[in-house]
């Protein structure tokens, strides 16, 4: 039977039609020169059917113990597949909706997998084709660690060659198999590919959404993070802190032009702390912070929530702390805190107390209001990695790590964590082992494509 890959493909302007056709369509682009390509890798946004370079996964965001949604507004202000995402349904979308993280990502790999099957064959310097082959292979490794995460068990090095993960698409094709390759063999491509692209890659890049060395060491921190490798994670996260350290102080930014309490925090690309800049692709006016998160904050010295939180002024919502995005902006990416906060958690796992603290607290000087900043001290190696947790979480709320962190405490450090999401005085919980910590694939590609394995529920 002829299956179809159910992804938004790019049909309209960049493959070759020899497959079909032996001559080439009027009115039509197709890349023949590296400046062609340059084109194709450097459109940040959506054009057309194309969704770029820069969105990728949100989902995760109403899945999380970082955000709440309030009685009041479940019904009235979230869509249907939010609803279902934050109580923790067997089933996220109806039967005819796309998930637009599996959609966006999808687009992104096949955009990728053309210029991966077609630049070195065009016309141009061979050091500028390599970099847009390299380039194009740290945008697809990042899609399939998020695929990988999104709808995968965790990382686990025994089972993990049998686990399920996402069908690998490594050719610009639109139909064919989906069938679901497994946990290992999408890390493997992942670290293979960066392997060996690396040294085709400048240091760093003018723009922050083009790969560089210190986007590509990054991306292999968090991958090896990700999969409990410490040692790697390290060595990683230091060699792209090598080529790229910048960090904005909170109390030097100005105050917002609307807002007297909000700093005014450059966002999307002019933010300079992205090492490699991706954005969700859904966004929201309003994200309400959830006790947890707001009580790891120091409510009245962290620039971070005082800085970037408001409180609505209008019954009957008055008095609700909220995250406005639109003015600070929603990134999943790679940045400098990240990757600081990665040593920092490597180096309390082994046992360096001192320099984890170091990192630590390099971050607090730049967050914390100067008057009110203090120096944080651990008493011995567990302290220093709960301080580094509650760091992190603090650093990166809404920057598409939480989900990703409590599937690894799990797996790694026997964290027990639940997630309780509660509604109308009904508790929605997710305990350690459930099904649902790998999402569920949306029933639309499963009826297009019946090779796709849904995941257990």
């Amino acid at each position: 039977m002829r299956t179809y890959i159910y992804i938004v493909a790019l049909l309209m302007l960049f493959t070759s039609c020899d497959d079909w056709l032996d001559i080439k369509p009027k009115g039509k682009i197709i890349p023949q020169k590296v400046e062609d390509y340059r084109l194709l890798m450097d459109q940040a946004y959506s054009r057309g059917e194309s969704v770029g370079v820069v969105e990728s996964y949100g989902g995760d965001l109403f899945l999380s113990d970082d955000v709440v949604i309030t009685d009041d507004r479940f019904e009235s202000k979230y869509g249907e597949s939010t609803r279902n995402a934050y109580t923790f349904e067997d089933h996220i979308y109806l039967e005819e909706q796309e998930d637009p993280d599996w959609s966006t990502i999808y687009n992104q790999i096949y955009m990728c997998n053309i210029v991966i099957a077609e630049v070195k064959s065009a016309t141009g310097g061979e050091d500028e084709k390599n970099q847009l082959y390299a380039e194009a292979i740290v945008h697809r490794a990042f899609a399939y660690l998020n695929l990988v995460n999104l709808y995968g068990k965790h990382y686990n090095p025994s089972t993990a060659a049998t686990d399920l993960g996402v069908p690998l698409l490594i050719e610009p094709v639109i139909e064919g198999s989906l069938e679901r390759s497994t946990v290992k063999e999408v890390y493997d491509l992942i670290l293979s590919d960066l392997d060996a692209v690396y040294n085709d890659l400048p240091n760093v890049q003018e723009q922050s959404y083009r790969p560089s060395k210190a986007s590509a060491s990054a991306l292999l921190a968090r991958t090896y993070l990700l999969m409990g490798d410490f040692n790697k994670a390290l060595s990683n996260a230091d060699e792209s802190l090598s080529y790229y350290n910048f960090m904005y102080n909170y109390n030097e930014l100005p105050k917002n032009a609307w807002y007297a309490n909000m700093i005014d925090l450059p966002n999307n690309y002019e933010n300079k702390e992205q090492i490699l800049w991706k954005e969700p692709q859904n966004s929201y006016e309003l994200i309400y912070p959830s006790q947890q998160l707001k009580a790891v904050y120091d409510l009245d010295n962290d620039l971070r929530f005082t800085g970037m939180f408001e409180t609505e002024w209008f019954p009957p919502y008055a008095d609700k702390i909220y995250l406005q995005e639109y003015l600070v902006g929603r990134t999943c990416g790679l940045s400098v805190p990240e990757m600081i906060l990665t040593r920092a958690e490597c180096n309390a796992r082994n046992g360096n107390i001192s320099d984890a603290m170091s990192d630590v607290n390099l971050i607090r000087q730049n967050r914390i209001k100067t008057e009110a900043y203090t120096e944080l001290i651990a008493t011995d190696a567990a302290d220093a990695l709960q301080k580094v947790k509650q760091e992190r979480r603090r650093e990166l709320a809404f920057k598409g790590s939480r989900w990703f962190d409590i599937k690894r405490y799990n797996a790694y450090d026997d964290a027990n964590i639940s997630i309780d999401h509660s509604v109308a005085g009904e508790s929605h919980i997710l305990s350690p082992g459930d099904n649902k910590w790998a999402q569920p694939i949306a029933r639309k590609y499963i009826l297009k494509n019946p090779e796709i394995e849904q995941n257990p529920r």
